[in-house]
């Protein structure tokens, strides 16, 4: 499980959800692109819920370790749609810390963790 920190929120969602929503929002910021993602997230009460967060070029999402909990929240279908709608944001690909394009296979498969 993972915590998105964004804006002051928090929010808890599953590894795989919370690592393709920050791919997607890179990608859109190197496009200078945004969009109101609808995130398959747990509320406080452990029910599955559904956060809004814009993301593109001003995001500063922050992903953080959460306990780890039996009810790892998986949803392929989003992650999916997130991989497909990243390869066609645009030609431009985010560089992470080596000039490396680190997510220019995004519109892989997510495998299992």
């Amino acid at each position: 499980m993972k915590y998105i920190n964004y804006d002051g929120s928090v929010i808890m969602t599953g590894d795989r959800i919370a690592e393709a929503l920050a791919d997607y929002a890179a990608v859109l910021g190197a496009n200078g692109r945004t969009d109101a993602v609808h995130v398959p997230t747990i509320g406080a009460d452990g029910a599955i819920e559904t956060s809004t967060v814009l993301v593109g070029p001003a995001s500063e999402l922050v992903l953080t370790q959460a306990p780890e909990d039996e009810l790892d929240l998986e949803d392929p279908a989003f992650i999916r749609r997130l991989r497909d709608a990243a390869a066609k944001a645009g030609p431009e690909q985010p560089l992470n810390a080596d000039g490396r394009a680190p997510f220019a296979g995004v519109d892989e498969d997510p495998q299992p963790v």
